[in-house]
């Protein structure tokens, strides 16, 4: 049986199984029967490569690498040798530090660098999965820079006419990312001498700048881990993104630091160009940004086309850069699959003037004729890093203006906005009212936000009703703004109550003159105070303009809700009172409970007071006269009447002020604007 064993076997076969044979017992003895096998037949693939496999078992490293680089030089074109350099290579592409890889990857590094890079390059040419192949291909050019001259600019156009034949429906997909993130980084530094035409590296960086906002705005899948937003997004900090791109491995998908990598591409191609721009430019603040790009763009007609393109694509990129952030703030669940409870938008809304707006003895301040044209933007307290918001709202706003400040850049701007199919970028909708209201253009933001509101969540339908409502009130459409404004009064839970040592909020939506904006969160305890504060302006604008004791009648009630931030309004409203001697209001006791202001009207009916006719209680004054049955003392009756209620009202003052508010305006929603028609 044996002896017709050997006869079938081969010379070459039996050597082999000898070697493997003592391999385990005696290692120098295989390696004997291996040393003759070579000798014997040198010219035989299946000698060679089993004495290379021998020395991997052993993990001799470097007798291996000497082995498979002899296989590579005599067998160049056997399938099982390519096989093996492939397992190579996909171990040096793996970072698990698995001890198999590791010792793969010492075989390879133990080759010289010239056959290292032959063999890869042979290998790359004969993987036809293209993207095996790229990676493999941007594998060779991070070993070997000195090949980016001679292969990069074949790499991007293989990556570009890929991902053009798979007709990718989104720019988040595998080449473009290998692309963006990995590739032109590479070409860019380490290319230099090769020529670039001005076309390319535009197209490049549109590509590149279209990658990485869909990268940033497009929301993780539910089973992929979400970068939390918090206040460090806005802030140049590293802060790691993760997508979930077919085709590629997790740790592929992950980029650091998103704005930081366009902001390096966009200097790298800048440097080509021969731009003025600083490489540290990302890290500086938005105000040095705006300065620099204004700089630009004043010396722009001296430097032709190419100041022209490092106007369009800086100023672009800056303003995406800052539109992203100011999102991210306005409306934290804009970028997320899911909505978090806890999160509360930001809206931008209109300020009011004060009573001592006018006053003759305050200074004016001196302004440019151009700023005086936009007002200013402040924030509550309660705004985390409010003023990088800010920042980021009016540097988004210069941006986009310069971007549509001529034709020539309008034209450049609008064809790159296409191109990204910008429309379809929902998230804007926020950045177009606000600017809408920052430039005073109400009718269209009215326009936009009925257009924009439809199917909205709730805490956004929030949002764009105060806007709304504001948008109304600068019209001078009361009615309608006082109607927007109790619908979100409703909507807004009720707050628990507040310490009495708790400082009012309400002195916060108020300045002197101008136009002032105002960046609050769409919280209850922000918007209440700002929503009584609108009601009680649009009932003063008409009450003071003729004789309605209603309307007076509101605003009294009103101003109890931030005693006593409008005391000043209020002794207006007295002064009011005494000048007509005579003031009707039905409602005076189901709501005044305010022991300051009951005050002053007990002093109104005394001489001391002007004697003031007040018609105040439950049943009109005529009316209980002409229920009485005597005629003489009607008026002491109707008087004694007044201090029993005045009595019952001191001893309600303890109420919930914000409760009686909340209750009189449900209750009396239709008299409130019937009284504004």
């Amino acid at each position: 049986m044996a002896t017709a064993m050997s006869v079938e076997m081969s010379n070459e076969d039996w050597l082999v199984m000898r070697a493997r044979g003592c391999f385990k017992t005696d290692p120098y003895a295989a390696k004997a029967w291996m040393l003759t096998a070579q000798s014997l037949f040198p010219h035989s693939f299946n000698i060679q490569f089993e004495a290379y496999s021998l020395e991997k078992l052993g993990k001799n490293s470097k007798e291996a690498a000497k082995l498979l680089e002899g296989l590579y030089s005599s067998f160049p074109e056997d399938r099982r040798l390519w096989s093996e350099v492939h397992s190579i290579l996909e171990a040096l592409q793996n970072e698990s530090g698995d001890a198999g890889n590791t010792f793969l990857t010492e075989v390879l590094a133990a080759i010289p660098a010239q056959v290292q890079c032959q063999m890869l390059l042979s290998v790359a040419e004969r993987i036809t999965d293209k993207l095996e192949q790229c990676r493999l291909l941007l594998l060779v050019l991070r070993k070997f820079p000195a090949l980016v001259k001679e292969h990069g600019l074949k790499l991007v156009d293989s990556l570009l006419a890929a991902e053009s034949f798979a007709k990718f429906q989104s720019p988040v997909n595998c080449y473009r990312k290998l692309l963006v993130c990995d590739v032109l980084p590479l070409v860019l530094q380490k290319g230099s001498g090769v020529k670039m035409k001005s076309s390319n590296l535009y197209l490049w960086l549109q590509k590149s700048v279209e990658f990485y906002i869909s990268f940033i705005t497009t929301p993780p899948s539910a089973s992929e881990p979400a970068t939390p937003l918090s206040p460090d997004l806005l802030s140049p900090t590293k802060t790691s993104r993760r997508a979930k791109i077919p085709g590629l491995q997790d740790r592929e998908a992950v980029i650091p630091d998103p704005w930081a990598s366009l902001y390096k591409l966009l200097y790298l191609i800048g440097h080509k160009q021969g731009w003025a721009l600083e490489k540290d430019f990302y890290e500086k603040s938005r105000e040095y940004q705006w300065q620099h790009i204004l700089g630009v763009f004043n010396r722009a007609g001296q430097g032709g086309d190419t100041w022209s393109q490092q106007i369009l694509y800086t100023t672009t990129v800056l303003f995406l850069e800052c539109l992203y952030h100011y999102i991210c703030s306005v409306d934290p669940d804009a970028f997320h699959t899911t909505s978090n409870a806890n999160s509360v938008p930001l809206v931008i809304i209109e300020g009011f003037k004060s009573e001592q707006a006018s006053s003759p003895t305050q200074p004016a301040v001196k302004r440019l004729k151009a700023e005086s044209l936009l007002p200013q933007v402040h924030a509550i307290d309660t705004v985390p890093c409010s003023q990088r918001v800010i920042q980021n709202f009016l540097t988004a706003f210069k941006c986009y203006e310069l971007l549509n400040s001529s034709s020539e850049l309008q034209r450049e701007f609008v064809v790159l906005c296409t191109n990204w199919r910008m429309e379809t970028w929902s998230w804007m909708g926020h950045f177009q009212t606000d600017m809408f209201l920052y430039q005073g253009a109400f009718q269209d933001a009215v326009r936009h936000l009925q257009n924009y509101s439809i199917g909205s969540k709730t805490k956004l339908q929030i949002r764009h009703s105060l806007q709304l409502a504001c948008c109304y009130y600068c019209l001078s459409n009361y009615s309608k703004a006082c109607e927007l404004i109790l619908d979100v009064i409703s909507a807004l839970p009720s707050s628990p109550p507040e310490p009495s040592d708790t400082p009012s909020t309400g002195n916060q939506y108020t300045f002197g003159s101008g136009r002032h904006l105002v960046l609050a969160p769409c919280s209850e305890l922000q918007m209440i105070p700002y929503c009584i504060q609108m009601l009680i302006t649009c009932f003063k604008e008409k009450a003071f303009a003729g004789k309605s004791d209603a309307l007076l009648g509101h605003m009294l009630v009103l101003l109890q809700f931030d005693w006593p931030v409008n005391e000043e309004l209020f002794a207006q409203i007295v002064k009011k009172i005494q000048k007509q001697g005579s003031f009707t209001y039905t409602q005076f006791f189901n709501y005044m409970i305010n022991v300051d202001m009951l005050e002053e009207f007990c002093l109104l009916k005394t001489m001391e007071g002007g004697n003031v006719n007040l018609d105040v209680l439950p049943i009109s004054t005529s009316t209980i006269a002409q229920q009485r049955t005597v005629t003489r003392g009607v008026n002491k009756g109707v008087t004694e009447d007044f201090k029993v209620m005045m009595e019952k009202q001191v001893r309600r003052s303890e109420e919930s002020v914000e409760d009686l508010v909340r209750q009189f305006l449900a209750n009396e929603r239709a008299m409130l604007l019937s009284s504004l028609v």
